[in-house]
């Protein structure tokens, strides 16, 4: 606590240093009369309140179904877990400046409790792979609520908003596309670092960031891992890549610096309300990308028509190099990053309460050629599966960043040789979260989850009430993970309905109670061995109180 004080003090100290402060004279003209007349004193102004704050009381329950034989084939899970957030803010009146802090607990409300007692290896109350047994079978606990306490201060920050000017130190909650807060959660991830945006007029902006730490939405701690390089430092199992192909388990992981950013916006006048964004995020150690995102209304209508396009292109990161099989060198932590994306998305409102969207991403399959002699003791490729099976556990000798969850990674070539398939998008802060902004994400899953090429179709329905107080929406997406190997697809159906028992506030936070529900159904029966459709099943059930 007091190492994130000092920090927001030496955060204020700096911007003082680079920010100038000034006051503008304020001149009145009296008018010439000649009659008297009597003026009413002038009602006395509210001295605004410095000190604002705000939290919400969170609970949510979590039921995962799993119901097939495919690759990495998990168990039933549920969870139930409830949170306390707090957050406050602190205004030096007229200055511009302010801090601001966020604190959250959360408990899961049964056993099991503590972070370790998660860990595989525990034997703790029987809680080894946080599973517990009801009825004969055995039920594991959803660690993505988490199931297990958390008590973290996630946000210590100082600030100064001014003059086209907005600078932010510290610790804070993720607002960028792809590295967002991902608050579907208990708690929101938050970043560790300094950003800063300049406004050069009302249409164009600078953004400049750099992040070094991270805190995940299931973490108490920063660190200097991502979801793709960090498995040993998650209290759970599975939700990194595991991909990484000098990955020592000795280290849990590498570690990596967190990554840089910067960002050119543009908005367009009322009469050509085009806005877009230049991006490019340097994620040290594993991947550069370059990212575009645009979208422009096309009329005043009530239809309310629009047409919005993205585009990505990521690279090996270039601050990193190691040794690889053969003559084939990567500079990337996860092996070779080659992808491409690109994505469009429409949609109207044909009625003044629906508003109907369709979205469509495509990311080209990449080729990667081994000799017999490059393959030989290193990787053997399922003439069924189309899986690799790495002669090492880790794939210490592999240095490609290949596709998750029965993507046909691979081919025989005739003379012992093999053909690797990747060019999946490597996404270090939403995989596995499916928050990331590829137009076609669904509730469970996007293409950046399976970090895979292939293409996707998304079709969704949104309802809003005329108060705003129900907003419902469903989905129907498509995901076509086909390689030159196999054929490999998914599709799901997502359901979600948020409900607010007071009614929305014009301007600030919402204060009183709402309920949400969310459904999200899987189709993965193209998986090889797969036992049936409807493979998985998702409810998520929140009921939260927000002050």
């Amino acid at each position: 606590m007091i190492t994130k004080l000092a920090r927001i003090g030496m955060g204020v100290a700096a911007m003082v240093l680079v920010t100038n402060s000034f006051a503008l004279a304020e001149t009145s003209a009296t008018p010439v009369t000649t009659k008297k007349v009597a003026q009413a004193s002038p009602a006395p102004k509210a001295t605004p309140n410095p000190f604002t704050y705000r939290g919400y009381v969170r609970a949510y329950d979590f039921t995962r179904q799993n119901a097939y034989n495919g690759p990495n084939t998990k168990p039933n899970q549920q969870s139930l877990s409830a949170a306390l957030n707090l957050h406050g803010d602190y205004a030096f009146s007229g200055s511009g400046f302010s801090v601001g802090a966020s604190y959250l607990y959360a408990n899961p409300l049964g056993g099991c409790s503590t972070p370790a007692s998660h860990f595989p290896q525990s034997t703790a109350n029987n809680c080894a792979g946080a599973g517990f047994s009801g009825n004969g079978t055995t039920v594991y606990q959803d660690d993505t609520l988490p199931g297990f306490t958390m008590s973290t201060l996630y946000e210590a920050y100082a600030q100064y908003k001014g003059n086209g000017l907005f600078l932010k130190g510290g610790d804070m909650v993720g607002t960028l596309p792809w590295a967002p807060s991902s608050d579907s959660r208990l708690k929101p991830v938050a970043y560790q670092g300094v950003d800063g945006s300049y406004a050069f007029t009302k249409n164009w902006t600078l953004e400049l960031a750099d992040y070094w730490q991270w805190e995940c939405r299931t973490c108490s701690n920063f660190d200097h891992g991502t979801l793709l390089t960090d498995p040993g430092s998650f209290p759970y199992p599975g939700a990194t890549a595991l991909q990484t192909w000098n990955y020592n388990p000795a280290q849990n992981g590498v570690p990596n610096n967190g990554f840089t950013f910067a960002r050119v916006g543009y908005t367009g006048p009322k009469n050509a309300p085009l806005t877009a964004n230049v991006s490019y995020y340097a994620f040290d150690k594993i991947a550069n990308l370059l990212w575009i995102d645009a979208k422009l209304p096309l009329s005043a209508s009530k239809l309310k028509p629009f047409v919005a396009a993205q585009f990505g292109s990521e690279g090996n990161a270039t601050n990193y190099t190691a040794p690889a099989p053969g003559n084939t060198v990567s500079s990337s932590i996860l092996g070779d990053i080659s992808s491409t994306v690109f994505g469009l998305q429409a949609g109207f409102n044909p009625m003044t309460n629906i508003a109907l969207t369709a979205g469509y991403d495509s990311i080209p399959v990449k080729t990667a050629t081994l000799t017999a002699a490059q393959a030989a003791g290193v990787i053997t490729c399922s003439n069924t599966s189309h899986q690799v099976t790495p002669v090492s556990k880790y794939k210490v000798n592999l240095p490609y960043f290949l596709p998750a969850s029965g993507t046909g990674e691979c081919s025989n070539v005739t003379g012992g040789g093999i053909n690797l398939y990747y060019g999946g998008l490597a996404s270090p802060y939403t995989d596995s979260y499916a928050t990331d902004p590829l137009f076609t994400t669904s509730l469970t899953q996007g293409m950046a989850d399976r970090r895979s090429p292939g293409n996707a179709f998304k079709l969704q329905a949104t309802f809003t009430s005329d108060d705003k107080r129900f907003v419902s929406y469903i989905s129907q997406a498509w995901y076509d993970y086909a390689t030159p190997a196999i054929y490999q697809g998914t599709k799901e159906t997502d359901f979600d309905a948020l409900y607010y028992f007071n009614a929305l506030p014009k301007t600030g936070s919402y204060k009183g109670f709402l309920f949400r529900y969310r459904y999200g159904g899987r189709d993965e029966s193209t998986y090889t061995g797969a036992a049936a459709p409807g493979l998985f099943k998702y409810n998520r059930f929140q009921a939260e109180y927000d002050f």
